[in-house]
């Protein structure tokens, strides 16, 4: 049985606790680390408003402590200060290199007793390398002293920048979660293909809207998504490859999909409500089954170039894992 974040002891978990206004960057960190488009959550106890994010998300290595946006109307940092010193072991103090307002951060970075590692965001943004220490080095003169610093570019598509840097830097501040985010290597990969695989998910909910034609659509879809990651992965998908993929995933679940689909299509030909709310399901269903098929086809074929094929166990984790958290991916 998995353990929720309030089950867990927080003596036993490290945990990071991240500071940094609204858009600053901070789940986009987390992601970053963990490569996961949704964490674990729960509600942080001893705070008002801190969300905890935990990963892998049902055993727990690492724990993540996000307090909300220093300088949003309404909410006192004070309130959450001392709850969270107590759960947390280092702070990532998050700030972006285009955001010249950065008061409140600074100040809570001043109270906080913990080690702080200040992560500066947006290195994308500010490419310059010269304009980005002007911004380190008013952000030292305002904190009065040197406190370690790395530098991240997170952009919504392309390439994340830092990742490394950053676990670097953790590996002195905290080695055990500095060791075990290291091994989601496989899934900061994910980052990469996570649009590719978004936008051929979009092409079948897109396709699956009407009746008959996302019979043939959707698994049409789904192959040029199998064949686009492959060569992001530089393998070749030969029968024989996507024989052995599909036994990876067991035959419970494509048994289980083919027969959904079916019924999809059908639902779709029943008049008026068949053509509207089975037409919406179905995009629905097609959108989230494609993103979790690519999901774990990119784990499969990431293990597939390294000759470490992930165990049928880890690949159906991944897929059912996609499928839950695939519509708040569609929601994005």
């Amino acid at each position: 049985m998995s353990k929720t974040a309030q089950d867990l002891d927080p003596t036993l978990l490290p945990v990071l606790w991240l500071l940094g206004k609204t858009g600053a960057g901070k789940t986009s960190i987390v992601r970053a680390l963990t490569g996961a488009g949704a964490v674990g959550s729960g509600f942080a106890p001893g705070t008002h408003s801190a969300a905890v994010y935990d990963f892998p998300a049902n055993e727990p290595a690492v724990r993540f402590l996000d307090t909300r946006g220093l300088g949003e109307a309404g909410y006192d940092f004070a309130e959450d200060l001392t709850g969270a010193e107590a759960l947390a072991q280092a702070v990532l103090a998050v700030i972006r290199y285009d955001d010249p307002v950065q008061a409140p951060v600074l100040e809570a970075v001043q109270k906080v007793k913990a080690p702080v590692l200040l992560v500066f965001t947006g290195a994308d943004l500010l490419p310059d390398a010269n304009a980005q220490e002007r911004v380190r080095a008013q952000i030292r003169k305002a904190l009065g002293r040197d406190l370690p610093f790395v530098s991240m570019a997170l952009p919504a598509e392309g390439m994340v920048s830092g990742v490394e840097a950053l676990l670097d830097a953790l590996d002195s501040f905290m080695p055990k979660a500095a060791s075990t985010l290291r091994r989601a290597d496989e899934a900061r990969d994910f980052i990469r293909h996570r649009p590719l695989v978004l936008r051929y998910a979009g092409i079948a909910g897109a396709s699956d809207v009407a009746p008959v034609l996302g019979a043939m659509a959707v698994p049409a879809a789904q192959g040029a998504l199998l064949q686009a990651l492959a060569k992001r992965h530089e393998i070749t998908l030969t029968p024989a490859r996507l024989s052995v993929l599909a036994s990876a995933l067991g035959t419970g679940v494509l048994v289980r999909y083919a027969a959904s689909h079916m019924l999809r299509q059908g639902a779709k030909l029943v008049p008026v409500a068949g053509q509207t709310l089975g037409a919406a399901a179905a995009a629905g269903a097609s959108f989230a089954t494609t993103y979790a098929l690519g999901r774990a086809a990119s784990a499969w074929m990431y293990g597939t170039a390294r000759g470490a094929v992930p165990d049928q166990a880890t690949l159906r984790g991944l897929y059912d894992q996609a499928l839950r958290g695939a519509r708040d991916e569609r929601a994005e």
